[in-house]
């Protein structure tokens, strides 16, 4: 009996990894869904993604199920949003630096009689704009002409739905299958791929629980600029790199720079002015502290009494290092750099005691005085980025705590960039079993 579950089981795996075979590779459509104002896009082979989930569950089928929710009564079933799409086998995502600079925007996907009917069920807020519509949820927005449906996705929360970019949304141009920035797309047989006209091109690729992003920087992306980026065994958080500091100032955001200098009283386009791009930070542990404080009541007879109190104290080991030649003097200038007790400290972290060390290329900060960190230096890489989130979130750590749905399945983050221009990068997910795009969904 059991023999024969199991051949039935073999020949049911066979028959659905053939079906799949023809059904999750279909043939790409390019024809009007990316128009030549695009400077990005982002290829998602939705059918790819699901056979990808598919293959988990035949090689990990009981944890890829969460019993819990099974368990549970059966709601009322309702239309969904997705039971009034015609889910596409593939989707492009395109933004440019012009009109679309906010926002990611979907290719037509066709919609069903009902879609607005459940857009209004799954309460996405209407708002007319220049004459159109606009159905808004979060940071995802729906335009709706024609029984066809175009996403807009928000690349911040304060985007704003102008009526120029409605009306680029009437493209009258769009690429051809044999334009370059479709020509490693093609080839790529990867769930999500981007690609740039300046020619950077990334794979996302989906291993279990992780998920590695592989490719490479165009010759005009000089974001990273060339450096020996080191890393500290055993941190938490470390980077090590030298970015371009006009780039970085051109991609701050004119809201975040306001909200900078209300709160420390400096021009964050002064610091990057002086600052030569140089950063190398390490958060390698937290420092737990118990003090006694000792106070005095009185009470009805007026007599003293000793009150004891245990006080708890978390503070990061961290250091930071940045380089420029005038920033030391500026931020003395602007008294962010004081000095107390024969000690140069920097008043802007009001959280725990940082030191402040003027160096001539630069300054070093730190939380600890006299950490000395032992840096190993890899000459293959100039960009190094790590976060074991994990590791960070074992323990309670106070004010310095965060939890969030997404980063709390994270093990590590961690990201590198060649000195010949290649990205490699890697988010490990704590359940290897289970697929990641399974894990991003629930």
């Amino acid at each position: 009996m059991i023999k024969r579950i199991a051949y039935i089981l073999i020949i049911v795996c066979c028959i659905i990894v053939t079906v799949g075979f023809f059904r999750y590779n279909p043939t790409v459509i390019y024809g009007k869904k990316v128009p030549t104002s695009a400077e990005t896009v982002v290829y998602l082979n939705l059918r790819e993604i699901e056979y990808n989930i598919l293959l988990s569950f035949l090689k990990h089928p009981f944890s890829q199920l969460d019993f819990k929710k099974s368990s549970t009564t059966k709601e009322e079933k309702k239309t969904t949003l997705l039971d009034e799409v015609e889910v596409p086998n593939s989707l492009f995502l395109y933004t440019n630096t012009r009109e679309f600079k906010d926002f990611f925007i979907s290719s037509p996907i066709s919609v069903k009689q009902n879609f607005i009917d459940a857009l209004k069920e799954e309460k996405f807020i209407a708002q007319n704009v220049s004459k159109t519509t606009v159905y808004s949820k979060g940071i995802l927005s729906c335009v709706v002409k024609d029984n066809s449906l175009q996403l807009l996705f928000k690349k911040h929360k304060k985007a704003q739905i102008s009526p120029e970019l409605l009306l680029a949304l009437n493209h009258k141009s769009y690429f051809s299958e044999n334009d370059l920035i479709f020509e490693k797309i093609k080839s790529s047989e990867v769930p999500v791929a981007v690609s740039t006209l300046e020619g950077d091109f990334f794979e996302f690729v989906v291993d279990g629980g992780s998920l590695r992003i592989q490719g490479e920087l165009s010759k005009e992306n000089d974001l990273f600029k060339p450096f020996k980026a080191a890393s500290v065994a055993g941190s938490i958080i470390s980077v090590s790199g030298k970015l371009n500091t006009e780039i970085v100032a051109n991609e701050l955001d004119e809201v975040l720079k306001k909200k900078f200098k209300e709160f420390t009283t400096l021009s964050l386009d002064s610091i990057t002015g002086k600052w030569d791009g140089v950063v190398e930070g390490n958060l390698t542990s937290f420092i737990e502290k118990s003090d006694t404080i000792v106070t005095y009541e009185y009470d009805d007879d007026f007599n003293k009494v000793e009150k004891k109190e245990i006080q708890n104290t978390i503070t990061p080991e961290v250091t930071l290092e940045l380089q420029g030649e005038d920033l030391c003097s500026y931020l003395k200038e602007k008294e962010v750099i004081k000095r107390v007790e024969s000690e140069d400290l920097l008043t802007l972290m009001p959280l725990f005691t940082t030191y402040s060390f003027c160096k001539e290329d630069g300054l070093k900060f730190a939380s600890v005085k006299g950490q000395k960190l032992i840096k190993e230096t890899d000459g293959n890489n100039k960009f190094y980025f790590l976060f074991n989130i994990a590791d960070y979130q074992q323990k309670n750590r106070g004010i310095y705590s965060f939890k969030n749905k997404y980063l709390d399945k994270v093990n590590t983050v961690q990201m590198l960039v060649t000195n010949n221009n290649q990205l490699k990068a890697i988010v490990e997910l704590k359940d290897t079993s289970k697929n990641f795009f399974l894990q991003l969904l629930n």
